[in-house]
């Protein structure tokens, strides 16, 4: 459904509220989140949530906090202009594209924006936020990923777990600095071996590496060699950044995962010659943006390059916009990294697929009716 006519939507003042901590790779870090609310004047209302990860994300709640309220401040008697035009990601482009320099000090400010928006959109419209995004698309059946605990104990029992669940990917991190080469492979071993178990034999299960850039380019053809045993889908980052450009064909399948934070990176890595290019891009929404993350998916689908939708260990309304996205996207993805994690309030069923949604809106509660 498109919009009919321009629209004026108030911006409330954000609030900064505690959010509880997570343990990431042996550190407890302490989260803040700041709320925003878009209301339209005749009772509808969306909302969005910044919720940078200490460490990982790219500002701070307090630089998002700053953002949004100056942004509430410039918007106070004008209002945030919404022009007509059909449902879907660009229509949330437009409506940002004014406020594009603001939005640039806080990419946690954008895209507590762009939920809000399209939270408050797809109400407005009765679908549920993943069918306003795929503006008349039909959804995507999307499979469902399960990051493995950071404990080896723990993820060798997840293992089994995951795949006794149906799900038949599995992610590990790997190339940390805590574990040698031989260690690592002898978890493998065990993931592997536990999840075999976990599917007795009714479905096959593979395990996605993710090095983070860790890797040396000089080791990333033998280490890739040596992992293949193990029934790798693929990896994730293999190495960092622009290194990635050089990269000769490798013997494991790869994606590309931080570096499309650098837009020319991106662009330079979907130019790839086939054999040389990834073979799938990691779209994160809180990192790179819900509007962009599908230009990135129209971008690959033009090129036959596969797309991942994952989240960034977000609150409740981050994680239901990125599975959204995902089942909104232009083409069918891989398995998606979209299981439940411990920071979610209220947490989803662990199931090996997504599940369509019935209700309007990103159907997060509430925040403010519910407290």
């Amino acid at each position: 459904m498109s919009l009919a006519a321009p629209l004026r939507l108030s911006l409330q003042a954000p609030r900064r509220v505690p959010a509880g901590g997570l343990g990431v790779r042996g550190l407890w870090r302490d989260r803040e989140a700041v709320r925003i609310r878009l209301q339209d004047g005749e009772g509808g209302w969306g909302l969005g949530e910044a919720l940078p990860l200490p460490g990982y994300s790219r500002d701070d709640a307090a630089a998002a906090e700053r953002v949004l309220g100056e942004l509430a401040a410039t918007l106070s008697t004008r209002g945030l202009r919404v022009p007509s035009g059909p449902a879907g990601a660009p229509l949330i482009d437009a409506v940002l594209a004014p406020h594009a320099e603001v939005l640039a000090a806080s990419t946690s400010a954008r895209f507590a924006l762009e939920c809000a928006l399209l939270d408050l959109l797809a109400r407005r419209d009765g679908r549920s936020a993943a069918a306003w995004l795929a503006g008349g698309r039909a959804l995507q059946a999307v499979p469902v990923s399960v990051l493995l605990p950071e404990a080896e104990d723990a993820a060798i029992a997840e293992a089994a777990a995951a795949a006794a669940r149906g799900h038949t990917v599995l992610k590990l991190k790997i190339a940390r600095p805590d574990r040698s080469a031989s260690q690592e492979d002898a978890l493998l071993a065990a993931v592997r071996a536990a999840a075999d178990a976990g599917a007795g034999g009714l479905r096959q299960v593979r395990l996605r590496l993710d090095a983070n850039g860790a890797l040396c380019p000089d080791e990333a053809v033998p280490r890739l060699t040596a992992l293949r045993r193990h029934g790798v889908e693929l990896v994730e980052e293999p190495v960092a950044g622009a290194a990635l450009l050089a990269l000769p064909p490798l013997p494991l399948a790869w994606a590309a995962d931080e570096s499309l934070a650098d837009g020319a990176l991106a662009d330079a890595l979907l130019a790839l010659p086939p054999g040389l290019r990834p073979a799938a891009l990691v779209l994160k929404p809180a990192q790179l943006g819900l509007a962009r993350c599908l230009r990135l998916a129209d971008a690959a689908a033009g090129r036959g390059v596969g797309v991942i939708v994952t989240h960034s260990l977000d609150g409740d309304l981050g994680h239901a916009a990125a599975c959204a996205l995902a089942l909104a996207l232009p083409q069918p993805p891989w398995p998606c990294g979209l299981a439940p994690h411990p920071g979610l309030r209220h947490p989803p069923p662990a199931t090996p697929w997504l599940p369509l949604p019935t209700e309007p809106g990103l159907a997060v509660p509430d925040w403010d009716r519910a407290a």
